[in-house]
């Protein structure tokens, strides 16, 4: 068996863009992978184009080779682009590799470690304060608005939810924005909207839902390490806080009580080692829409070697929630799997096989592959457009 063609797709994802990729083969057997970005689907795509001078006429069963092969290509410019292009194919070929062989992605992993794998809702409430016209969802923008939505919450099933810093019509104070890394410091007004936002969450769900907070790269160590210590009385399931300094973290590990997590701007085992090293983290977030299943089950059991726990970066498209639950499926360290509830409405419309979602988990499949294939007719009803404020 032989690849014939590469072609990435970027389809509208309803608050950011989709990027797939489609692999077919001589044998017809085709794959489908991921490369989401929000920021720069383009060049991605374009990427995608370029790298598979590199790959059409091998074999497609060769995933590790071809991905070893494209890391040479890239290493001057690793990461970033270039690794979220290669993630892309990447996940097409094992979805080919378990199609050819008619078993899960899973299985070609090591076996299933469990059935079903447990979500959190993710963007809670900071979706409806945005997005909530475009996705046809209530909108939320006062404290009462999340407490109706915590209900909902419970009502469906889930255990954990994660949500970000936005404004309350209630709690008028100054939130941040995630691109605006020029100040960093987290000012009193912050912490009263956090404390409003998380207290709120946490008196409606009780004390038993996990609640997480998700500030990307808002805040520098000082500004972090304020919001990780007035959110100590609300026990965050975490607080998801990033820099690119492991010494930086470590020290705003070390002195809080709130769980940290981070990683989904890392890429590779060169991006997790210094701080899986230096213990700078409770949880690790790859994302594997930028790493791939490859380079993704190689940082999972990296990290199950530092006692680190695993909850894969998933606010991308259906695709890349069956590569992560593929990878997921087969760790010891696996923790929790972030989950859109609040998604672009046509989001099963794409896929032969929907996501089998039931009480806030996500059944495994055992279809072959990665579980479901896309519907290119249904991609082309919805091609991208401009997502202005996409998070």
């Amino acid at each position: 068996m032989k690849i014939t063609r590469i072609a990435p797709f970027i389809v509208d994802g309803g608050f950011r863009p989709w990027t797939f990729v489609k692999v077919e083969t001589d044998q017809g057997v085709v794959g489908w992978g991921d490369c989401t970005d929000w920021g720069s689907a383009p060049a991605v795509a374009r990427t995608v184009e370029h790298y598979s001078q590199w790959v059409v006429g091998r074999d497609p069963m060769q995933a590790e080779a071809v991905w070893w092969d494209l890391d040479a290509q890239s290493v001057r410019h690793m990461g970033g682009i270039a690794y979220k292009a290669m993630a892309g194919i990447d996940s097409a070929l094992w979805d080919i590799r378990g199609k050819a062989l008619g078993v899960p992605v899973w299985q070609l992993l090591g076996g299933k470690m469990r059935d079903s794998l447990r979500l959190y809702w993710s963007h809670c409430g900071s979706t409806r304060a945005n997005r909530w016209q475009r996705l046809g969802v209530p909108k939320v923008e006062t404290t009462d608005d999340l407490r109706k939505l915590s209900h909902e919450v419970l009502e469906r099933g889930y255990t954990a939810i994660k949500t970000n810093l936005f404004p309350l019509k209630d709690r008028p104070n100054a939130v941040p924005d995630w691109r605006d890394r020029r100040a960093g410091d987290c000012s009193p007004a912050t912490i009263r909207n956090a404390e409003a936002i998380i207290g709120t969450f946490r008196e409606s769900l009780g004390p038993d839902v996990g609640v997480a907070l998700d500030v990307a790269l808002a805040f520098k160590l000082g500004g972090a390490l304020k919001l990780a210590r007035a959110l100590e009385p609300y026990d965050l399931m975490w607080l998801e806080t990033e820099t690119f300094d492991p010494e930086a973290l470590r020290v705003i590990r070390e002195g809080t009580r709130t769980t940290i997590c981070t990683g989904e701007s890392l890429f590779g085992l060169h991006g997790y080692k210094p701080f899986l090293e230096r213990h700078a983290q409770d949880v690790i977030m790859p994302d594997l829409a930028w790493n791939g299943i490859t380079m993704g089950k190689k940082i999972a059991d990296f990290a199950h070697g530092f006692d680190t726990l695993v909850a894969p970066h998933n606010c991308h498209s259906p695709i890349n929630t069956l590569v992560s639950a593929s990878v997921s499926a087969t760790i010891p360290n696996f923790f929790i799997l972030e989950f859109d509830v609040d998604d672009a409405p046509w989001r099963d419309d794409i896929m032969t096989h929907p996501l089998q979602i039931e009480k806030g988990h996500l059944r495994l499949t055992d279809r072959p592959g990665l579980g479901s294939d896309l519907i290119e007719a249904e991609l082309k009803k919805h091609p991208p457009v401009d997502y202005p404020g996409a998070r």
